[in-house]
């Protein structure tokens, strides 16, 4: 088995354990036990643990994002704007729907994180992460379609993720699923408001 290999079993292995056992029982042994691997492994896999940590945000932040992806970029130029934006939001949201456990490990992940002095560093590569990479869909996005935002991509992208991402924590706390997604068409509305064509 090749190191990447190794670490991406045990990855999985952490979801398994968090999303059933929470983050508090996510010890090194859980983990290795679920992945039945010798717990000694553990340690040529990572650094430490705040290295385990971010690679399992960024597990689940991947999988959510590929549905994303696919609903934004592979809609034909043309489209309305505002159906091309909701699809992207809609294909988010539905992954919440669809795997709530793993979207609440992510914020008990964030917590213990920055409640602990020596993980504090995984929180903030979690939060660049994730801005990062929604940066870069809406970076592509602007060039398939021709058109520029009329703030920094980094500013809108820090507002609509941080929409989204409260508005995940907010159903995964309240259940409403009709009115999260009324609020999802609005953050489409509001994210089309913000493009507009290419000068020149």
């Amino acid at each position: 088995m090749s190191s990447e290999e190794r670490r991406a079993r045990l990855v999985d292995a952490a979801i398994r354990v968090m999303t059933r056992d929470g983050v508090a029982r996510a010890t090194t042994r859980a983990i290795t036990a679920e992945a039945e691997m010798p717990l000694g492994v553990f340690h040529y896999a990572f650094h430490d643990k705040a290295e385990l940590m971010a690679m399992v945000t960024q597990t689940i932040s991947r999988r959510s994002k590929a549905d994303i992806d696919e609903a934004v970029l592979s809609s034909e130029p043309g489209e309305e704007w505002v159906a091309i934006a909701l699809a992207g939001l809609v294909a988010y949201f539905d992954h919440v729907v669809a795997h709530p456990d793993e979207h609440l490990v992510t914020y008990e992940l964030s917590v213990s994180a920055l409640r602990d002095p020596e993980l504090q560093d995984a929180a903030r590569r979690q939060y660049e992460y994730y801005l990062t990479e929604n940066e870069k869909l809406l970076v592509a996005a602007a060039e398939l379609f021709d058109v520029e935002y009329a703030v920094p991509t980094s500013v809108l992208t820090r507002l609509m993720f941080s929409l989204m991402d409260g508005l995940a924590l907010n159903w995964l706390a309240k259940g409403d699923e009709e009115e999260a997604r009324q609020v999802v068409d609005l953050a489409a509305e509001l994210l089309v408001s913000q493009v507009r064509p290419k000068a020149g």
